[in-house]
């Protein structure tokens, strides 16, 4: 959690309309601590095994899914079960893991041909 200091320091910083911030390297630390933090909270929502299974097609609409949920609100406000709500939607609808195997095989084939 930030100090009220911190906060105050960040407020000032603040990019402008123009995308000018006073203090570019402090925007840039605090964002990468929210990246950080989100990518902290995804992997406990969803554990290694399922990070780890994903296939780079998934992990690629994973982390749009992820993206786009993160766009529309603070790191902080989003939960656990919207974070597996977006695997579930990537793994079971979107991309399937049969569906994934099956492409796999195909691509193999491709290979060897």
């Amino acid at each position: 959690m930030l100090s009220k200091k911190e906060l105050e320091e960040i407020i000032a910083a603040w990019p402008d309309e123009n995308g000018v911030s006073s203090n570019p390297q402090l925007i840039e630390r605090w964002e990468a601590q929210q990246n950080q933090y989100f990518s902290d909270k995804v992997h406990y929502s969803l554990g290694g095994d399922r990070i780890a299974a994903l296939s780079p097609r998934q992990i690629g609409f994973l982390n749009r899914a992820l993206g786009r949920l993160k766009d529309r609100k603070s790191v902080f406000d989003i939960t656990h079960e919207e974070i597996l709500g977006q695997y579930e939607l990537v793994t079971e609808h979107l991309s399937p893991f049969g569906f994934e195997a099956v492409v796999e095989n195909y691509n193999r084939r491709q290979k060897m041909n």
